[in-house]
C-alpha cells in the first residue's frame, strides 16, 4: 500500500512502529481519556502528513472512519441522556449521548489514524515478518497475507466489472449506478466466497489445517 521512501517514519524498523501503534492504541481504549485520544488524533494525523505518502491514500484513512462514526455519535446522542440539548423535527439530541457518542468516535479516529501511520510508511510484507518475530501464531500470519494478496485481485475484478457495466449503460443515472454496482459487489462477494472455498481444499489436500 505504501510506497517505501528512504529515511524518515519509512527507516524506521517495522517492530517498533506496530509495537507503539499497539500500545497507543492500547492506552486509548484503557484509560478513556478524550485529551489522549485528541493527542494521539493530532500525532497520526501529522505523522501521515509528513509521510510523503499518496494523498488519496491519506483521504481514505481520514475519511473513511470519520463517515462510519458518525451514525455512533448520533446513536448515542439521541438515545442516550436526559438534558436536552437540540430538537431536529421528532428527534432530541441529549448531552449526555453527544459527549458519549463524540468521545467514542474520537478514539475511533485515533486509532485508525495510527493503523494509517503504520500501513502508509511500512510495507505489508514487513508488517507481516513484525508479526512473526513478536511470536504471532502463523495462520494468523498466513491468513493475513492472503487477505492482502487478494484484496487487490478483488478490487481489480470490482473495477473491471463497472468499467464493463459502464460500457454497457449500466452506470447511467445514480440509481441504475446504485443498483448495478450493488449487483456487481454481491457479485464480487460470491466469488471471493468460491475463491476462498478452493484456498481452503488446497491447502488441506497439502497437509494443512
Amino acid at each position: 500500500m505504501a510506497v517505501r521512501l528512504c529515511g524518515g517514519l519509512h527507516a524506521v524498523d517495522a517492530r517498533l512502529k506496530l509495537a507503539l501503534v499497539v500500545a497507543a492504541v492500547l492506552f486509548n481504549v484503557v484509560l478513556l481519556d478524550y485529551r489522549l485520544s485528541l493527542a494521539l488524533l493530532v500525532a497520526g494525523w501529522a505523522g501521515m502528513a509528513v509521510s510523503r505518502a499518496p494523498l488519496r491514500q491519506i483521504a481514505w484513512f481520514v475519511l473513511a472512519p470519520a463517515w462510519a462514526s458518525l451514525p455512533v455519535v448520533f446513536g448515542l446522542a439521541a438515545g442516550l441522556g436526559q438534558t436536552p440539548l437540540i430538537e431536529i423535527g421528532p428527534l432530541t439530541l441529549y448531552h449526555e449521548g453527544l459527549a458519549q457518542g463524540g468521545q467514542a468516535g474520537l478514539r475511533a479516529l485515533a486509532d485508525t489514524a495510527w493503523a494509517g501511520l503504520l500501513f502508509l510508511t511500512t510495507p505489508f510484507t514487513e508488517i507481516l515478518a513484525a508479526l512473526r518475530w513478536f511470536r504471532v501464531p502463523a495462520v494468523v500470519t498466513d491468513t493475513l497475507g492472503f487477505m492482502y494478496r487478494y484484496v487487490f485481485l478483488l478490487w481489480e475484478e470490482f473495477s473491471a466489472m463497472r468499467v464493463s457495466a459502464r460500457a454497457r449503460g449500466g452506470l447511467s443515472g445514480w440509481r441504475k449506478e446504485w443498483h448495478t454496482t450493488g449487483t456487481i459487489t454481491a457479485q464480487v462477494f460470491l466469488r471471493a466466497y468460491d475463491r476462498a472455498r478452493r484456498i481452503q481444499q488446497a491447502v488441506q489436500a497439502r497437509g494443512g489445517v
